[in-house]
């Protein structure tokens, strides 16, 4: 009895181990070079994909995958060039990748220029009962024009941004790339050490949703104070009505 508990134990432990194994949490920055006090480049994001692909039934399913310590394998990039930088995240297994392509402009302006998904389909988690007419590897490319910033400074935006302009590919679509809670600075000055981010500029989503919540908080301390001021009239006046009829 006692040696089929020991091996019950010793079974349940390798799975934790091997579970631990594979979970890879996903940095809190994206550095390059990577683990190097003087940078190239610097971002920090949420994303998820959101893919159409057909099922065996003939129906359609959009399978939602987060970047999180379940999908996220290794990142990656170039920044050898003087004025076009890059970032590879791998994820699923290393079944999928995805590229960011940054551009410094002769106005010394930075951006987002194109984003490359190389994908892999399979009947698996993530894409349950596909179709055997969907399963095998895609590439899909988007053309962007996003997080434009001077050079001198970084770019956030906590809102979500939505990628969705890839094109379909036999019965699979990348509905969107989703990021939020995002700060980047490509083309870091490497000549010095990096501790923070640049001055940000701020996405007109961000702005909008702070210029909108100030009066929404005013508005709403005033509703308080009207009723506060409201109910202490309703409270003296009972008292004073009662005071005027016991006498």
């Amino acid at each position: 009895m006692a040696s089929a508990n020991s091996s019950v134990f010793l079974l349940i432990t390798s799975i934790i181990l091997i579970s631990s194994t594979n979970a890879v949490n996903p940095p809190g920055n994206y550095t390059l070079p990577i683990a190097s006090s003087t940078l190239c480049f610097a971002a920090r994001f949420d994303l998820t994909f959101n893919i159409e692909y057909l099922k065996l039934d003939g129906k359609t399913n959009i399978s939602r995958i987060p970047l999180n310590n379940e999908t996220f394998q290794y990142y990656t990039g170039d920044c050898s060039k003087a004025n076009s930088h890059q970032l590879t995240i791998g994820m699923l297994d290393n079944l999928t990748s995805i590229t960011f392509y940054f551009d410094l402009n002769e106005k010394n302006q930075t951006s987002l220029k194109q984003v490359s998904v190389s994908l892999t389909i399979k009947n698996n988690d993530y894409f349950p009962n596909c179709s055997d007419n969907v399963g095998g590897s895609y590439v899909f490319l988007a053309n962007e024009s996003l997080f434009i910033t001077d050079l001198s400074n970084s770019y956030r935006c906590y809102s979500k941004i939505k990628i969705d302009n890839f094109q379909s590919k036999s019965n699979v679509t990348i509905k969107s790339v989703d990021i939020e809670n995002l700060r980047i600075q490509p083309f870091v000055d490497e000549k010095i050490t990096f501790n923070d981010y640049a001055k940000e500029k701020v996405c007109t989503m961000d702005t909008f949703k702070s210029s909108t919540l100030i009066p929404i908080i005013v508005g709403a301390c005033l509703a308080v104070l009207v009723v506060v001021v409201l109910a202490v009239y309703l409270v003296r006046r009972r008292r004073y009505r009662n005071g005027y009829q016991s006498v």
